[in-house]
């Protein structure tokens, strides 16, 4: 099992074997970038050969647990982010989690419609073997409306509501 994080940095897992009755450990290295269901080769520490031959490979699978923030879909990642109604309507800028624990910020254009994804290239995961090729992330917007206003806010609503009709 590994976290998404994981995958996308790559690890390090220590596996108890038991082999012929005897139980040994090995590490075992789980490259970058590394999908759900993919198998990971160890060269040479499965079951010995027939008549003193050399030792088989040891294949591990990989679960991916799934993420609170994250969405995976082949190298690209998938996340919501909330955007206030006034930087919605106006345009702005609002905070876009990164896989790397960091945080980005999305420049979104005035009058953004809730559901918009934008695509935030070379911050999804990294292609096994190539780590400097990334996937994308893509950003859906969630339009979030204020849960409680002022009487002054109150008014400016009621004033825009005038302007509209």
């Amino acid at each position: 099992d590994l976290t998404l994080e994981e995958a996308f940095a790559g690890a390090t897992r220590r596996v108890a074997i038991q082999l012929g009755g005897d139980t040994r450990t090995i590490d075992v290295r789980i490259p970058a970038g590394v999908k759900d269901g993919a198998r990971v080769r160890s060269a040479g520490q499965g079951e010995s050969g027939a008549h003193g031959g050399s030792a088989g490979d040891l294949y591990l699978r990989v679960r991916v647990l799934p993420h609170s923030v994250f969405e995976r879909r082949g190298q690209d990642l998938h996340t919501r982010v909330a955007a206030p109604v006034t930087t919605a309507a106006l345009g702005g800028e609002v905070p876009v989690p990164a896989i790397t624990g960091s945080s980005l910020r999305l420049k979104i254009p005035e009058l953004t419609q809730n559901g918009q994804i934008f695509r935030l290239r070379g911050h999804g995961m990294p292609a096994i073997g190539k780590p400097s090729e990334r996937g994308d992330l893509y950003a859906t917007v969630d339009i979030a409306m204020p849960k409680t206003l002022s009487a002054r806010e109150r008014e400016l609503w009621g004033e825009l509501a005038k302007v509209k009709e």
